[in-house]
């Protein structure tokens, strides 16, 4: 025992190296907590999505120049700015560039920016202003100022009888002849006071009558169908016609007895029944281009005049 003890002894003194010891075993929580805490490493799948990530970045796809590929927008390019107006527009259309503001995400018609040439006020980019394929505005052209000769337009207007359905009685409606107008409308006012009945057809409300000339020795007759309106009645004129264009017309072929009034146009006779309207006579009223056109209800005066100064 005191040979061991002092062999023990002289190994510690010598600096003799001890037996290894066995290493602890690492204990589940311990393990668990320790990858937790380092670093994960990216798989390859995920380096590929970040590198298309960064390839798909705006500063790639919209401001690498199309010239150089070097990360800058088409305008600031030395060797776009270099070339000539017709180079660079040829450059731009070959490109697929936008001509408005040198974009490579869209084309001219589609470009919402608001800035235009800086040297003619056109749109198209300041670079390219010289350029032969684009067609610049004439220059120091003085404005004209045109006079026109009419200042005022007879509308085709007639005095017509309406007659509800089922009923003898009638009522005269002032009407204006709209062949521009897709159908026929009557004021709320006269549906009311006439009695009409109304009936609905996509959500919008109609009614049905009849239409005749105002000379009651006419048995013509015309059924059609209008929109109900709140939009009429409205006076077709601003200022009073002094000139008369009737005065070479018998008053029992006018539509019209007057057609310079101003009374409120009350129902609007539109593109339905012009066809069923319309006639082939015109006759010249002798003043500027205004013409009294033939119809079933009688003559109807159209055209421009020249207004009379008021007195």
């Amino acid at each position: 025992m005191a040979a061991y003890l002092q062999e023990r002894n002289m190994s510690a003194v010598s600096g003799a190296p001890r037996p290894t010891q066995r290493p602890r075993s690492r204990s589940p929580g311990n393990l668990r907590q320790q990858l937790h805490q380092q670093p994960q490493r990216s798989s390859s799948s995920q380096r590929r999505r970040q590198q298309d990530t960064r390839r798909d970045r705006p500063s790639f796809w919209q401001h690498a120049c199309g010239l150089c590929q070097d990360d800058h927008a088409l305008s600031s390019c030395r060797r776009f700015i270099n070339m000539s107006p017709y180079q660079r527009y040829e450059t731009v259309e070959r490109r697929s560039y936008c001509r408005n503001c040198l974009a490579k995400s869209h084309l001219a018609p589609d470009c919402t920016s608001l800035t235009s040439c800086h040297k003619c006020d056109f749109r198209h980019h300041t670079l390219l202003h010289g350029a032969s394929q684009i067609e610049e505005p004439p220059q120091n052209i003085p404005e004209t100022i045109i006079k026109f000769t009419w200042d005022l337009v007879f509308v085709p207007t007639a005095m017509v009888r309406v007659v509800a359905e089922g009923m003898e009685t009638y009522a005269t409606l002032r009407a204006l002849i709209l062949q521009g107008a897709t159908m026929s409308r009557i004021s709320y006012s006269s549906f009311r006071r006439l009695g009409l009945r109304s009936f609905l057809y996509k959500d919008r409300r109609f009614t049905t009558f009849k239409i005749m000339s105002r000379n009651t020795s006419e048995t013509w007759a015309l059924k059609i169908n209008a929109l109900i309106s709140n939009e009429l009645p409205y006076r077709p004129y601003n200022d009073p016609i002094i000139e008369d264009p009737t005065k070479d017309f018998p008053t029992n072929r006018l539509a019209d007895v007057d057609p310079r009034g101003n009374l409120p146009i009350e129902l609007e006779l539109g593109g339905d029944t012009y066809s069923a309207i319309s006639r082939e006579g015109r006759l010249f009223t002798g003043l500027g281009d205004v013409y009294g056109y033939e119809t079933a209800l009688g003559f109807v005066i159209s055209g421009p005049i020249k207004n009379m100064e008021r007195s």
